[in-house]
């Protein structure tokens, strides 16, 4: 049994507070510009204008400083798993035995075009990214992960057999 889990740095006091600054002063200038341009959209596309931005900021926060992955490989199955805080939700099974290949994400999108990739990797993890292509539902679909040695090294000893 291997587990692993990405996420990301833990934010300092100071980033933190300074994080906290920023989404405030965004919402504030972005309030006075939609306010501004409520004369020529209207009150209504204005206002919803307003919620769609604010909606993209949250999401787009909650990916970069939230989201988290989990890897558990256990049985001949690679679980993977989104974690939102301490909550694990599931994203794909992997069997090793329907892994083809695995190699790095621009080797194996250039192997399997058309590919439909799923992305399971954190952009300040330190871990190199590793590209598994495997079948789903008879189809050849790639998976991103940023897996630690002794994951590594099973997903290849499954790829080579």
């Amino acid at each position: 049994m291997i587990r692993q889990i990405v996420t990301h740095r833990p934010l300092t006091g100071w980033r933190g507070i300074a994080l906290i600054l920023a989404i405030a002063v965004g919402v504030i200038l972005l309030s006075n510009l939609f306010s501004a341009l409520e004369p020529v959209l209207g009150s209504l596309y204005a206002s919803l204008l307003f919620i769609l931005c604010g909606m993209g900021v949250a999401g787009f926060l909650l990916n970069w400083y939230v989201l988290g992955f989990v890897y558990h490989l256990e049985n001949g199955c690679l679980h993977i798993r989104r974690i939102y805080g301490r909550r694990e939700r599931p994203m794909a099974d992997l069997w090793l035995n329907s892994i083809l290949a695995c190699g790095t994400p621009e080797a194996m999108c250039q192997r399997f075009p058309g590919a439909r990739m799923q992305r399971a990797v954190k952009r300040d993890c330190p871990l190199a990214p590793m590209a598994i292509a495997y079948k789903s539902n008879g189809k050849t679909a790639l998976m991103l992960l940023q897996p630690e040695p002794p994951l590594r090294e099973a997903v290849l000893k499954a790829v080579r057999k």
